[in-house]
């Protein structure tokens, strides 16, 4: 069989069109002398993430960053706090990083004058970030027994670089042979201002009712101080700690209203290359009148991202009451499998 040749032609523009895709990813140089290509997603303290097509998103230290390149725009924010939006980068010389920005003005820096690549608005202090979830969990069992739940929680926040606020909600209900089990709803909401990138100072609320642990309504309102021990694209962990006041409105005993220690945890962590996030968030209310009043909330669990913000999620949710109602139990957990959408 005779084989066929390539037109001369097409010889020409072969390696060109091998080399397109390369051609057009931004690149790092690192000091040992190694490239990556990919797309640059962003800059923050120590740490560079770019997107590559061969491990997805790597991680590199900033100080192992010997130049830069990008072919397309990004937003940088230098050491000084100036924001150049639409700017492109490259390494004119080493240890030094070159910006121009579209409307042809340009400067060289330092690289460790490079504060931000693609800043977050609470990094950049432009703007606010809002994100939000909500998780539902259902079961209806027919046959020799019927029971019928329903659970849904759901949570909005947003972020500046100054502030943030949030606003969650919780709801349960539970039926055994057409006979109802649980019945309980929550409702909160947080504010933080920031005295610096670590320490803030916050006010927060909670509305909540459950009949069958003889809460009618149960209010509390405080506010102290707290701090953000980590807050990055992997780990998220808050620490506060302050005063409430918390009102007990109950349907058949006696009404409670007391001044109480407050403290709250926020932890979220992924694992396995964001396929999998660990959670666990806790409040709680320890009577300064009388130290056998003590009040727990919690709820621990993990995400599992499916797509499109859809994620599937195990939790416990648990909560502790140290001096019940009269006939109540002390414990209330939940243990839920359900589905949810995160944006």
């Amino acid at each position: 069989m005779r084989s066929r040749r390539l037109p001369p032609f097409l010889c020409l523009f072969l390696p060109a069109l091998t080399l397109a895709p390369a051609s057009h990813a931004d690149e790092v140089l690192l000091v040992n002398g190694d490239r990556l290509t990919g797309r640059i997603v962003s800059k923050a303290g120590n740490t560079l993430i770019i997107k590559t097509e061969y491990a997805g998103k790597v991680s590199v230290r900033w100080d192992q960053v010997k130049g830069v390149s990008t072919k397309s725009p990004v937003t940088v924010m230098t050491a000084g706090g100036d924001l150049l939006k639409s700017a492109q980068l490259s390494a004119p010389e080493p240890e030094r990083i070159g910006i121009a920005n579209t409307e042809g003005g340009g400067r060289t820096v330092k690289r460790q004058d490079i504060a931000f690549i693609n800043p977050k608005p609470e990094q950049s202090g432009h703007g606010v970030s809002y994100s939000g979830r909500v998780n539902v969990s259902a079961a209806s069992v027919r046959g020799n027994s019927e029971s019928d739940r329903v659970y849904a929680d759901g949570a909005l926040n947003a972020r500046a670089k100054d502030y943030a606020w949030g606003l969650g909600m919780k709801i349960e209900r539970r039926k055994e042979n057409d006979v109802k089990t649980a019945q309980r709803w929550l409702l909160d909401g947080n504010y933080d201002h920031f005295v610096d990138s670590r320490h803030f100072i916050y006010a927060r609320t909670s509305l909540e009712q459950d009949k069958f642990k003889d809460i009618q309504l149960r209010t509390t309102v405080g506010g102290g101080y707290g701090w953000q021990i980590y807050e990055n694209d992997q780990t998220k962990l808050s620490l506060r700690t302050g005063l409430d006041y918390v009102n007990l409105d109950r349907d058949t005993g006696e009404d409670e209203d007391y001044p109480a220690l407050g403290w709250g945890v926020r932890a979220s962590h992924w694992l396995l290359d964001r396929r999998a996030e660990l959670f666990h968030e806790q409040d709680g209310f320890w009577s300064l009148s009388d130290s056998e009043e003590l009040t727990i909330r919690s709820k621990t669990g993990v995400r599992l991202p499916i797509a499109a913000g859809i994620t599937a999620s195990a939790q416990l949710n648990a909560d502790w009451d140290r001096t019940p109602a009269p006939g109540r139990k002390s414990t209330d957990t939940t243990m839920l499998l359900g589905l949810g959408y995160a944006w």
